[in-house]
């Protein structure tokens, strides 16, 4: 006996008209633009959703407050203020754990010194009387 699990190939009914005028009542009779949108209670439609709350411009320089002072787990120093955090981190050479980047993943390859390989081999075959 086979079984497909209640699913298969052939299409669920649909109200292919229902589907249609709901369809364009919601989207304007045109496809929607990739973004993010919101629906409109008063038009009944979506719409962009930078038109319905407005863009805001603020003209002003962003400003951070300092970081909470901490004891280095390194070196048991007290750290208070993020200068001194960003040159412990340097000093110590540590990574902030969430904050790396490839650059501290990645390891450089290390150069070969082929002259030196070169020399080794013929030292070696000398050795071995060739």
């Amino acid at each position: 006996m086979h079984s497909d699990g209640g699913k298969g190939s052939t299409r669920r009914p649909t109200d292919e008209k229902a589907y249609g005028d709901k369809y364009e009542a919601i989207f304007g009779g045109s496809r929607p633009k990739r973004g993010s949108y919101v629906f409109d209670p008063e038009t009944n439609k979506l719409v962009p959703k930078d038109e319905y709350y407005g863009t805001s411009v603020v003209n002003a320089p962003m400003v951070m407050n300092d970081i909470q002072g901490y004891r280095s787990m390194q070196t048991g120093e007290w750290i208070g203020s993020r200068s001194q955090h960003r040159e412990h981190l340097k000093q110590h050479r540590l990574v902030e754990i969430g904050n790396e980047t490839k650059a501290h993943l990645t390891r450089q390859a290390p150069k070969v010194d082929r002259e030196a390989i070169k020399r080794d081999i013929h030292t070696a075959m000398q050795k071995l009387g060739y």
